[in-house]
């Protein structure tokens, strides 16, 4: 269990004690200019002028969890908690300087929360949070999906089914200050049209899923409904495609009881099936998650895996599943042109 207390250093002090490539990097997102051999201390000084002059940049900056775990520490100061619990929460939060974990101890920064006590508690902050995380959710859904977001032609399919007075402007500020914290989005900007990218760290050959995409330039982005986005987001990127839950029950019964070796095991599959692997190559890895002998279960895992195969989408098909294509292609085949001779 961590006590919480009080800390004893000042805003500034407790700023510094980052990694000065930490303070670099946030200084850049909120748009402060500064020198490359810049020390913590004056780094620190230019942040917290910042954030006292905007302290809405707060609430674009952490996650809604970060500042709810935040005010539960303000509320509980000399009680204890499990900081394991909550150590991304702390990690956005110190990065901030609002506190620092040391000793088993969660000590607060005072002139922080007299600064930011009364802005962050708000009804309107609260809706800020919410509205954000619901933001962060959709994008989330939409890179599991897709692999490589074009941040221009997400906002087009934001703002048409789901946040109809957000503006493109709007949207890549919520991502460059957001991504600070983002553990799963690398920042790449088109050399030929300088459009921001967000590509996911799980696509394995960002340059293949451009190649198909523009050998397909005539395939639509496939639209799900923000509850598929938000679903995936929260399910890490495992949707209830047909086979999942089979397949879950397999691997539990047969190869890891586990729940979390389980889930990592069909994560891992769902993202070489994304990335465009042959049925032939994830059989075979996954095959020999069992016993050699054991022909009757490589059958059914074969099986499962062909299922999903064909149900999964894929980052090459924007979004699509093989199935979809194939049916596509055979609707398009014998399409009937009306007209004619009765």
């Amino acid at each position: 269990m961590a006590r919480i207390e009080e800390s004893k250093r000042t805003y500034i002090e407790e700023l510094a004690t980052n990694p000065r490539v930490n303070l670099m990097v946030l200084s850049e997102r909120i748009d402060i200019v500064f020198h490359e051999d810049e020390s913590e201390v004056s780094l620190a000084e230019k942040i917290a002028e910042k954030l006292y002059d905007m302290p809405q940049l707060i609430t674009k900056l952490l996650q809604q969890e970060a500042i709810e775990f935040l005010l539960q520490c303000w509320d509980m100061e000399g009680e204890s908690l499990i900081a394991e619990m909550y150590a991304r929460e702390i990690e956005q939060l110190h990065f901030l300087g609002f506190l620092s974990y040391e000793d088993d101890t969660i000590l607060l920064n005072i002139e922080a929360k007299d600064n930011f006590f009364f802005s962050l508690k708000s009804r309107r902050v609260q809706e800020e949070l919410e509205e954000g995380t619901r933001l962060e959710n959709i994008l989330f859904g939409m890179l599991f999906l897709y692999g490589i977001l074009d941040i221009y032609e997400c906002c087009q399919m934001i703002q048409e089914e789901m946040f109809p007075e957000l503006t493109y402007d709007e949207l890549e500020e919520f991502i460059l200050l957001r991504i600070v914290f983002w553990q799963s989005g690398i920042l790449l900007r088109n050399q030929m049209n300088s459009r921001l990218l967000l590509a996911s760290r799980e696509v394995e050959n960002r340059n293949e899923v451009f190649i198909q995409w523009s050998l397909r330039e005539d395939l639509s982005w496939k639209r799900y409904s923000e509850d598929e986005y938000k679903n995936l987001a929260l399910g890490n990127g495992i949707g209830g495609w047909d086979g999942i839950p089979e397949l879950y029950d397999f691997v539990m019964k047969n190869i890891e009881n586990d729940q979390y070796k389980v889930m990592m095991i069909v994560k891992s599959l769902v993202v070489k099936i994304q990335n465009g692997l042959t049925y032939e190559e994830i059989t075979s890895a996954y095959v020999n998650l069992l016993d050699e002998e054991d022909k009757e279960h490589q059958r059914i895992l074969c099986e499962l895996i062909r299922t999903l195969y064909k149900t999964v989408p894929l980052y090459s098909l924007k979004g699509h599943t093989r199935t979809e294509l194939e049916e596509e292609s055979q609707e398009a085949r014998f399409h009937v042109i009306q007209g004619g001779k009765e």
